[in-house]
């Protein structure tokens, strides 16, 4: 009996475990299109367990409903149910929040709703929907509405993805489809209400994407103006992230000056906060995917206006040098990726250290999804530097970048490609001025130290400041793990 109670503990735990990286990995962002206040109870019915996670953190005292017990949160408030007999008293609801794909759910709780009660579902695609779920809800990249032809982002399949799921098309593609109330007094309505009072014209929502997380959308929004991109922050973590990403903006446009000609910055609309909700909009930036996608081949013309910038970050903006306790600074959060190799990642960057490398400011996640190539002699446009930091080797982000070029060309991760690069730099890379002189140049510690401080400052990067999970170790092991083996090898 006991090793039996022990079987199902270790069951549960590793349910739970789980539940928690799909909870990181892709979030329910739909709930923001979902009412803040609900004043009467709430239903989750039929729900995969990752989407009634995250739907309890904004109504965390909802009954959730399932047809299996594999299947129901832990919740002090959930039932087993038939899918088809309700067991909810009728007129007694605010909010039925339920997936309808096979429906029936919906027909069945609809008499459980008060006068007043609003029912949201996950439907097919073939029935009537106001947001399309791409790809799907347990895998959410975007919540796309009408007219939402998204820039290209680097991967030409995705890009046909996306053209689908705003075409008529979506509807006989055995999709799921979003159908909801709109508006109904969400977060996304009290962000358009400010949007269009700083715009000074109505802001209709196109749809949002979706990051890692729960704290962070961008909303497409179309004014009289044109359309704008608006990051929204409702998580201390991602506030963070937003508020560093509008200081470093205006911090590099006074170091750079208007004269220089290797990058331009998103163009900044409005901004504001309300209800612990803060909010950024810019000019939404389009890319023709034809052209982009040639450019981003792996001898594409991409990759050095990926260089070029880097380099003009490198000379326009250095902040100093490296030097003794750079590298316990520079592995802050690696803690929750890979507790076990903080120390040996410490020990293997201190030859940064010795070099007393030149820094400068960083974009920190340079890759085809954030550079719009533009036609000479207008320079690109570098978006979403949330992740940029002063104190890099100057240059570094070349360094990602051919990490990013790597990962394309041999259909690997991000750590596999740093590993190969360690064993092998390529002729690019070796030309690239970082630090203060060419990769080259760097004796081979140095140089494996570049490659290593590259990966772990992506690493970390999945965490959003958060505590360790199993998919945020996992995500360490698929990507610090190989080069620090690489590097462990070449000793």
């Amino acid at each position: 009996m006991k090793r039996h109670d022990s079987a199902a503990q270790q069951g549960r735990a590793d349910s739970a475990d789980r539940v928690a990286e799909d909870l990181a990995r892709h979030p329910a962002a739909w709930r923001f299109l979902l009412p803040r206040q609900v004043h009467g109870p709430v239903v989750l019915a039929d729900l995969e367990p990752t989407t009634t996670q995250n739907l309890l953190r904004s109504y965390p005292s909802a009954v959730v409903l399932s047809r299996s017990i594999q299947d129901l949160a832990p919740s002090t408030r959930a039932a087993i149910w038939d899918g088809r007999r309700s067991p909810l008293r009728p007129g007694s609801i605010a909010l039925v929040v339920c997936d309808d794909r096979d429906g029936e759910c919906a027909h069945a709780l609809a008499p459980a709703l008060a006068e007043s009660g609003q029912q949201v579902a996950i439907v097919r695609s073939d029935r009537p929907y106001r947001f399309a779920l791409f790809p799907t809800p347990e895998q959410l990249r975007a919540v796309i509405g009408p007219g939402w032809p998204l820039t290209y982002d680097g991967s030409p399949r995705r890009w046909v993805g996306y053209r689908l799921a705003c075409s008529p098309l979506w509807r006989y593609l055995d999709r799921s489809g979003l159908a909801l109330q709109w508006p109904c007094e969400s977060i996304v309505d009290l962000v358009l209400d400010q949007v269009s009072a700083a715009a000074g014209s109505r802001a209709e929502l196109q749809g949002l994407i979706a990051g890692r997380g729960l704290g962070q959308v961008t909303l497409r929004v179309r004014c009289s103006g044109g359309e704008l991109a608006v990051r929204v922050a409702v998580s201390p973590a991602s506030a963070r992230r937003l508020a560093n990403h509008q200081h470093v903006l205006a911090d590099l446009t006074a170091r750079l000056g208007p004269r220089q000609r290797g990058l331009a910055f998103p163009d900044a609309v409005a901004s504001g906060s309300a209800d612990g909700i803060s909010w950024a909009a810019e000019r939404w930036l389009r890319s023709p995917a034809l052209r982009a996608s040639r450019a981003w081949r792996p001898s594409g013309k991409g990759w050095g206006a990926l260089r070029a910038i880097a380099a003009e970050l490198a000379s326009s903006a250095q902040t100093g040098s490296t030097g003794a306790g750079w590298a316990r600074g520079w592995v802050t959060g690696l803690d929750a990726v890979t507790p076990g190799l903080v120390e040996e990642v410490v020990d293997a960057l201190v030859p940064i250290e010795a070099g007393r490398m030149t820094t400068a400011w960083c974009h920190g996640d340079l890759w085809p999804g954030n550079v719009f190539l533009r036609r000479p002699p207008r320079p690109p446009v570098v978006i979403d530097w949330e992740r940029a930091r002063p104190d890099a080797p100057a240059g570094l982000d070349a360094v990602y970048a051919e990490v990013c070029r790597v990962v394309m060309f041999r259909r690997c991760t991000f750590g596999e490609a740093a590993a190969w690069l360690a064993r092998s730099a390529a002729p690019e890379l070796a030309a690239t001025r970082i630090g203060g002189k060419p990769f080259a140049d760097w004796e081979r510690p140095q140089q494996q130290a570049l490659l290593l401080a590259t990966v772990t400052h992506y690493a970390t990067g999945e965490n959003e400041g958060g505590p360790g999970d199993r998919w945020t170790e996992s995500w360490g092991e698929m990507n610090v793990l190989p080069v620090v083996t690489a590097l462990r090898a070449a000793r």
